[in-house]
Formats: structure tokens, C-alpha cells, sequence
């Protein structure tokens, strides 16, 4: 299992960095639209196991959100997104509604699929069109990353508090806080060899908080697939998991990144 962890890691990694800074915005946006559907599908089918239609309208519905973003690329066409597809979920179960034992219940764990994993990485799209977007865009996969193996390794080898044991029985406070060390370092080495000028006093702090909100992700998903009774949200990443597995962090923390930017670019703060 490490091993297959390292190697999908170190495959997947240089590939990821090929197409964020040299391919381009439609590279770009193609990988974002494949992940975020693969993302959407793995929360449905943990949420609503066996109904395939129920599945297929949730991957089309989360997906308003991202397109709205690569159709125009503007932050405020998210929210008549988001409301298209609240309406279209009601109809849904309003449609479906004596097929289920409880349908507002139901109801509300399909939107969340639609705000957790479409909203975010809608906002993941934002950030790429950002002034420095594949910068901002880099920023977060490494810092989160990195703090997801300092959270890993560290949890596992000295890890002796649990953090949150009726959600996630592996986490640990000693775990989380090397997540943090991790995320600070991820920020200095990023600040070194391309973020120059940044104030560094601004960008580690940003990182911490980036990467707090990146275990508070990690741990919702956990939540998910506890109630739900499964171990990983897929296979397709061996050592891994499933894709949602691997960004569940960086999904949270996006959005926190995205408006953090925005509004000290309105401040005149972080302005290159």
C-alpha cells in the first residue's frame, strides 16, 4: 500500500505540474472538468449506492457550478449556477419523492455533493484565472499535499492522540500539527524559488490557515464515507483511493484561498 502510494504520487505529481504550467487554460480546464465528475460520481455513488439514475443527475448537476466558471469566468454566474441546480435537485425529489423513506433528508445529502464538490472546485477554476493563477493554483496543491504526507507520516509514526475518533479513527493531533509544520515549510520552499514577491510574514500564515482548512476537508469526507460504511470513495488511485480521496482538502481550502486573494487584491495587499 506505501509503496503504491509513493508511485502514484510520483506519476501523478510531474504530470499535474505539466499541464498547470505549460499547458495552458483549456489543458487546464479539461482536467479540472474530468476530476471534478469523477469527484461527483465517487460522492454519489457512497451517498446513493445503487441508483444510477440518482448518480448521473448529480454528476450533471454538480457540474453547473465549474461551468458557469469556464463558460465565463466570472465568480458571480456561480450563484444562479448553484440555484439551477437546487431547483433541478427539487424537482428531482419532488419527482422521486415516494421512492424514498425520508426525502428532505436524502434531498439535502445530494445538494451538499453539489456544494461541497462542485462550488470548491469551482473555485479551483477562479483561482487558475487569477493575476499569478498557476502560481495561486501551485501554491495550494503543494501546500495541501504536503501537509496531507506531513499529516500521514507523522500521525503514523509518532501519532498517539486522536483528533477526531468517532469520525476518522487514523487522525491524530500529533498528526495534524506535522501537517502544519509541513504546510509552513511548503510555503517557505515556494516563497524561495517563485513566489519572491510575496511578503513571506503574509504567505506562511496563509498557509497554516489554508492547511487547517484542508484537514477540516480531509476529516468532512471521512465523515461521509463513515455514515456511509465505506473505507475509500474509489480505486482508481492505487494506494490512494479514489480521486475525491486525494483533493478532499484542497477542495475545502480553495474557496478560502480564492476570496483571501480577491479581497486583498481589492486592499492593495499581495499585489505583484
Amino acid at each position: 500500500m506505501h509503496r503504491q502510494r509513493l508511485l502514484t504520487a510520483a506519476a501523478l505529481g510531474p504530470l499535474l505540474f505539466i499541464v498547470l504550467w505549460w499547458g495552458g487554460r483549456k489543458p487546464f480546464d479539461l482536467v479540472l472538468l474530468g476530476a471534478t465528475a469523477f469527484c461527483l460520481y465517487e460522492y454519489f455513488t457512497i451517498c446513493f449506492p445503487g441508483r444510477g439514475v440518482i448518480q448521473g443527475f448529480g454528476v450533471m448537476l454538480g457540474l453547473f457550478p465549474l461551468f458557469s466558471v469556464l463558460l465565463w469566468g466570472n465568480p458571480e454566474f456561480i450563484v444562479p449556477a448553484v440555484y439551477m441546480a437546487l431547483l433541478g435537485s427539487a424537482l428531482l425529489f419532488l419527482v422521486s419523492y415516494s421512492r424514498w423513506s425520508n426525502a428532505s433528508w436524502n434531498w439535502a445529502t445530494f445538494f451538499m455533493g453539489i456544494a461541497y464538490v462542485g462550488v470548491c472546485a469551482a473555485h479551483l477554476g477562479l483561482l487558475r484565472y487569477l493575476p499569478m493563477g498557476k502560481e495561486w493554483v501551485l501554491f495550494l496543491l503543494v501546500t495541501v499535499f504536503c501537509g496531507d504526507a506531513g499529516a500521514y507520516y507523522v500521525g503514523k509514526g509518532i501519532g498517539r492522540h486522536k483528533l477526531c475518533p468517532n469520525v476518522s479513527k487514523g487522525k491524530t493531533v500529533e498528526g495534524a500539527a506535522g501537517g502544519l509544520v509541513l504546510n509552513a515549510i511548503a510555503a517557505f520552499f515556494l516563497w524561495f524559488v517563485l513566489l519572491k514577491e510575496i511578503d513571506l510574514r503574509v504567505l506562511v500564515p496563509l498557509a497554516l490557515v489554508i492547511g487547517a482548512v484542508g484537514q477540516v476537508g480531509d476529516l468532512v469526507e471521512s465523515m461521509v464515507k463513515r455514515s456511509a460504511g465505506v473505507k475509500d470513495s474509489g480505486s482508481i488511485l492505487p494506494g490512494h483511493g479514489g480521486i475525491l480521496d486525494r483533493v478532499d482538502a484542497v477542495l475545502l481550502a480553495s474557496p478560502f484561498l480564492y476570496w483571501i486573494l480577491s479581497l486583498c487584491r481589492i486592499e492593495g495587499i499581495l499585489i505583484r
